[in-house]
C-alpha cells in the first residue's frame, strides 16, 4: 500500500469515528428531550418589568410615598415609580395644587419654555440644573380636580411626583404656599426655597444662581 493509500484510509478511518460520535450525541439528546423533565422559573427570580397603574380620578387614593431626609419614592403622573434624591444635578422641585389659581398661571405661563427642554429619557436639564415638580394638596372636591388632566392639557413635561391624601411630601418639606420652588444639591438635601411665582424670567435668574452658588465644579 503506497503512503498516500495509508494517508487515506486513516483520514477515512477518523471520518467514520465522527460520524459516530455525531450519531451517539444525536440519540442522548434525544433522549434527554424525552425523558427530562421541563424546567420552571419562578417568577419571583425573574426581572418583572414595573407595571403602571391606571392613572384616573382613583388613582390619587392609593399614592404610596416613602421619605428620608434626602430621599422621595412616590407614584408619578404617568403611573409609574419616581424618586427625587441624589443626582448628577442639583434639582429643581416646582410645587403645585390643581386648585391654585396662582399655580394654574404660572404653570401655563413657563410649560412653553420647559418643553424646549426635554429629552428621550423625559429628564429636564437646564444648564445643569434637574427639573421636577410634585402635585400636592390633592381635592377631589376642589377645582381643577384631576391633576393629570389639567398638566395634559397644559402640555407640562416635567416628570412629576405625586403626593398622597395626607399631603406627607408637602409637610415634610415645610411647604406653605403654592406654587414654591424647592432646590436641592445633588445628594437630595434642600439648600434653599422660593415661595410663589417666578415666571420664565425667574427661572432663568435661578439657574444662574444656582450654578454661581453651587458652583459647577462641585457638580
Amino acid at each position: 500500500m503506497s503512503c498516500t493509500q495509508v494517508i487515506e484510509s486513516r483520514i477515512l478511518e477518523k471520518n467514520m469515528k465522527l460520524n459516530n460520535y455525531f450519531v451517539l450525541l444525536i440519540v442522548i439528546l434525544s433522549v434527554f428531550s424525552i425523558t427530562l423533565s421541563p424546567i420552571f422559573i419562578s417568577p419571583k427570580s425573574l426581572d418583572i418589568p414595573q407595571v403602571h397603574k391606571t392613572v384616573d380620578e382613583n388613582f390619587y387614593n392609593n399614592i404610596e410615598v416613602e421619605i428620608s431626609p434626602n430621599f422621595i419614592q412616590t407614584d408619578s403622573l404617568d403611573g409609574s415609580q419616581i424618586v427625587l434624591g441624589e443626582s448628577k444635578f442639583p434639582t429643581v422641585l416646582i410645587v403645585l395644587a390643581h386648585w391654585c389659581p396662582h399655580c394654574r398661571n404660572e404653570v401655563r405661563e413657563i410649560s412653553t419654555f420647559f418643553s424646549n427642554y426635554s429629552d428621550e429619557q423625559g429628564e429636564i436639564i437646564i444648564d445643569g440644573v434637574r427639573f421636577m415638580s410634585l402635585v400636592t394638596s390633592i381635592k377631589n372636591d376642589r377645582s381643577n380636580f384631576p391633576p393629570h388632566e389639567w398638566l395634559i392639557n397644559e402640555n407640562w413635561v416635567l416628570p412629576t411626583l405625586v403626593d398622597n391624601q395626607s399631603s406627607d411630601i408637602s409637610s415634610a418639606l415645610r411647604v406653605r404656599s403654592f406654587p414654591s420652588y424647592i432646590i436641592f444639591d445633588r445628594y437630595g438635601y434642600i439648600i434653599g426655597m422660593i415661595p410663589g411665582r417666578i415666571e420664565k424670567q425667574g427661572i432663568k435668574n435661578l439657574i444662574q444662581q444656582i450654578n454661581d452658588t453651587v458652583g459647577k465644579e462641585n457638580l
